[in-house]
């Protein structure tokens, strides 16, 4: 009798082997897209929080929407889709200047959600130019106007302003659609 293995048990163990080395990697393949839609479910929520956050503190502090920025030849106009703020000016001690304003806009461009805020710094605001990107697949935009009783109106007659955000990115083999209402009050003093 010799030492050492039969061809039969070498097959069966390489068998054996193969079977379980495709059960493995089966798992790993599935928890990795496990993984990585969960990851797109929390990088969606976090991005529409955080936008959402943004837009309702721009509303609280605005004190009307107005139709467009710049005024003598709109760039950006109030609408369904995009939304312009005016906001008191503020000096270096946090006072508001009288008569005084800088403009937030809020924007779709490119699946993107732009947040960009233009101070007057030539008559003493302190507030810094911003041009950011609150987040990425954005599929849709939604800003709705409202007067105090509650009824529709058009952008410029507002003290509330209704926003729904849509999300939706790709995960796994479909996609994930996320999406945050939010209504606020302008400030209006």
């Amino acid at each position: 009798m010799k030492n050492g293995f039969t061809l039969v048990e070498v097959i069966i163990a390489m068998t054996i082997t193969v079977v379980v080395g495709s059960l493995l990697l089966s798992l790993l393949v599935n928890n990795t897209g496990l993984f990585y839609q969960q990851s797109s479910r929390l990088n969606q929520g976090l991005g529409l929080n955080d936008s959402m956050a943004k837009i309702r503190s721009g509303l609280k502090e605005a004190n009307a929407v107005v139709s467009g920025y710049p005024i003598a030849s709109p760039t950006y106009t109030s609408s369904a889709t995009a939304l312009v703020l005016r906001l008191p000016a503020i000096d270096s001690s946090g006072n508001k200047i009288f008569n005084v304003f800088d403009y937030e806009v809020i924007t779709v461009s490119q699946n993107r959600l732009y947040f960009k805020l233009y101070p007057d710094s030539v008559n003493g605001s302190t507030r810094k130019t911003a041009d950011q990107v609150l987040t990425n697949n954005v599929d849709s935009a939604l800003f709705e106007y409202f007067d105090s009783a509650g009824q529709a109106v058009a952008p410029a007659g507002a003290v509330k302003v209704k926003v729904t955000l849509t999300l939706k990115q790709k995960a796994g083999k479909g996609y994930e659609t996320n999406i945050a209402t939010s209504e606020a009050n302008l400030r209006n003093d």
